[in-house]
């Protein structure tokens, strides 16, 4: 047979292929990791699957994932914290309760867990109904089952033209991205497509198959042999035939386990052998591959089985998982749901998914410990059942825990509201009645020291708004995207305004503009402060904590001003693009956008609230520095704009290291940036000092 014949007959599948009759040499080697172009079909690289099934901590890690997941309920809700509220019987949680016939909520997560750990993505096709106004079934699609057409733009927008399934059951289809849900973790070398958390651990989980398979060549044979037969003179075939038989009949563990090895020349000696330990050095590397494993997965050490077994590591580890990995994991999964819902119409703006965790025992909250906190309070004069209440314990309220006692004296806290106008006072230092001419003189006082560095920073208010009006313009007029008509009819095309606006350049021209005069005004009044306590000492600006907190307030408005140009010039520019306006018309639009912001009242706005901030945490650091002061006391504004809630706080009393706690939120002091923008905009509130006596 030619060689040509032969090449043809294999060909055929006639001849002899298999791979150890081509090499005989692998007949007794054990196959550990193979790799073919077909497994670098996804975007997750490599197949993981032959881990799960066959890695001990691989399978181990994922199914505790898995089985934590599977069984959380998803809901539809809107609203947040307190407001929160569970939209029940809403079209999507039921559908996502029961995704298809053939599947329950549970085996779907499952097996998402599964492949988002091995692939790092995966797929949910959705079958809509003809009207597209309905989601009738959800089908998961792994990795290996489908590609990602990608859309105009290439990375530079990651926009998806496409998803085409192909998992070899039937002829492929394509699916527009309204029709697919797709999962994934972000992958810096290609963005359309995930990479599984598997992929960094690759190399260690085929180290420990290695050492696994050494294992089995260790207690099959040890690796080596127990002994050698010294046979100086020489022996005939059947001499060492006869005693290898006999040898191993009296020593050996069957199928050549521990045979001896005979060096010839005569028997004159037997000597054992000895092995380093370095010959079982795999017990440690198959250790360190396994904590790998775990540590890539997210699993603590008590959780994977080989930890510190004791109730209280495992208590702890448990909480770890949930808090750094599942709760994680688990808000990825609502993300995505609630941005695709979203986008189909399916969920309105202000619904989500959202993962009920309320029945999760290692996230609730530790009592023992806002009961200490409870201790603590009542110690310093709060009323035990305020106290309670504001810690959100849930006791029931005692008999006289609406009266606060100061523990050195024993002296009551009076407490007489007008109207729920006047709070709690101390003896040492009597509260003003709300909207006393006390509280007036007192509060006018405050503000005018503000109404020059508010001025100043008015300007620069200004100032900053005609450089960026200025700049977007200039941009506007060298850019070859926006003006040119090139998304009249395909708005869904139009870019963001990045290259117009970029937030964070922004944001740091902000904070450069505004530093100075903030710092100016932090440091009169933190010396006003200091000389109305009749103390003569140097307010430190430049302590870190001071500075620290100066750099707060500038980053928070920076921040929040700029988030709202960004929102706004997206909406002129989609109004603009829609219309399909040019450059000049543009313009005009942009130029009577920037008249509103520059704005007596909105610059001024701006200007105030960073002020009031920013001189309220000057006069708080002012008073720690004095070392003279134990409290102050929450005063309100007086104008027709004051808030309820912010009267309401009006005498609050609280050590400096302690929040007030104002319209449902804690703050250090009025304006405090911490706040919600609904608490600290236009707040003109202040504090007054108590001092220790």
């Amino acid at each position: 047979m030619t060689i040509l014949e032969r090449i043809l007959e294999r060909a055929r599948g006639k001849g002899d292929s298999a791979l150890y009759n081509l090499h005989p040499e692998l007949e007794n080697r054990i196959s550990i990791l193979r790799v073919s172009s077909e497994d670098q079909e996804s975007g997750g690289g490599f197949s993981m699957t032959g881990y799960y099934t066959s890695n001990t901590w691989v399978h181990k890690a994922i199914k505790v994932l898995a089985d934590n997941v599977a069984d959380l309920e998803l809901q539809v809700v809107r609203g947040r914290g307190n407001n929160m509220e569970v939209i029940k019987n809403h079209e999507i949680a039921i559908r996502l309760e029961n995704p298809n016939p053939e599947m329950d909520s549970a085996k779907l997560w499952q097996e998402w867990v599964v492949n988002m750990m091995l692939a790092g993505e995966i797929g949910l096709e959705v079958v809509r109904s003809v009207s597209g106004s309905k989601i009738l079934e959800l089908w998961p699609r792994e990795a290996q089952d489908f590609t990602v057409r990608k859309g105009e733009g290439g990375r530079r927008y990651r926009r998806v033209a496409a998803y085409k399934i192909d998992d070899k059951e039937g002829a492929p289809y394509t699916l527009p991205p309204d029709q697919f849900i797709h999962f994934l973790f972000y992958n810096p070398q290609n963005p359309w497509r995930g990479l599984a958390p598997i992929s960094a651990v690759r190399t260690g989980v085929v180290i420990d198959q290695l050492a696994q398979a050494w294992t089995r060549l260790f207690f099959r044979n040890q690796a080596r042999p127990d002994f050698a037969i010294i046979a100086p003179m020489g022996m005939t075939k059947t001499e060492k035939e006869e005693l290898i038989l006999e040898l191993d009949q009296k020593t050996g563990g069957g199928e050549g386990l521990h045979r001896p090895i005979v060096l010839e020349e005569g028997v004159t000696d037997i000597k054992p052998f000895s092995f380093p330990p370095k010959d079982i050095e795999w017990i440690e590397q198959r250790k360190l591959s396994r904590d790998e494993i775990g540590a890539i997965f997210g699993v603590p050490d008590e959780i994977m089985g080989y930890g510190r077994d004791t109730y209280e590591n495992f208590d702890v580890a448990d909480r770890v998982l949930w808090t750094l990995t599942l709760v994680p994991l688990v808000g990825l999964r609502d993300h995505t749901l609630t941005r695709y819902f979203r986008r189909v119409k399916a969920l309105k703006p202000d619904e989500r998914i959202e993962t009920n965790l309320s029945a999760v025992p290692q996230l609730q909250e530790n009592k023992g410990e806002k009961i200490q906190q409870l201790d603590t309070l009542a110690g310093r004069g709060y009323p035990i059942n305020l106290a309670s209440d504001w810690l959100e314990l849930g006791i029931p309220h005692v008999n006289g825990g609406d009266q606060g006692y100061l523990p050195m004296s024993m002296i009551a806290i009076t407490s007489t509201p007008p109207g729920g106008k006047m709070a709690a006072g101390m003896q040492q230092k009597s509260l003003l009645d709300y909207g006393s001419p006390e509280h007036k003189q007192l509060w006018e006082a405050k503000q005018a020291r503000l109404n020059n560095p508010v001025k100043a920073l008015q300007r620069i208010v200004k100032r900053e708004f005609q450089r960026q009006q200025n700049d977007i313009t200039r941009k506007l007029r060298a850019s070859r995207t926006f003006g040119r008509g090139k998304f009249k009819d395909d708005t869904d095309r139009i870019p963001p305004v990045e290259e117009l606006f970029n937030t964070t350049v922004e944001e740091a021209a902000f904070i450069a503009a505004f530093e100075a005069a903030v710092e100016n005004a932090v440091l009169l009044v933190a010396t006003a402060e200091l000389a109305d306590l009749g103390i003569e000492m140097e307010f430190e600006l430049s302590r870190p904590e001071v500075k620290a907190g100066i750099k707060h307030v500038l980053q928070t408005v920076a921040q929040k001003t700029n988030a709202t140009t960004w929102i706004d010039l997206i909406d002129l520019f989609q109004a603009a693009e829609a219309e399909g306006e040019g450059i000049p018309a543009i313009q005009e639009r942009i130029s009577a956008y920037f008249v509103g912001r520059k704005s007596d009242w909105q610059t001024e706005r701006i200007a105030r609230t960073t002020m009031n901030a920013s001189t309220n945490f000057g006069s708080l650091e002012a008073w720690k520095q004095s070392q003279v002061v134990s409290s102050h006391v929450w005063i309100s504004a007086l104008t027709p704009r004051t808030r309820d809630w912010h009267a309401d706080a009006h005498g609050q009393t609280r050590l400096l290291s302690e929040m007030f706690e104002v319209g449902g939120e804690r703050l250090a002091h009025p304006g405090d940036p911490n706040g919600s923008a609904e608490n600290i905009i236009n707040c003109l509130c202040t504090t007054f000092p108590i001092v220790i006596t």
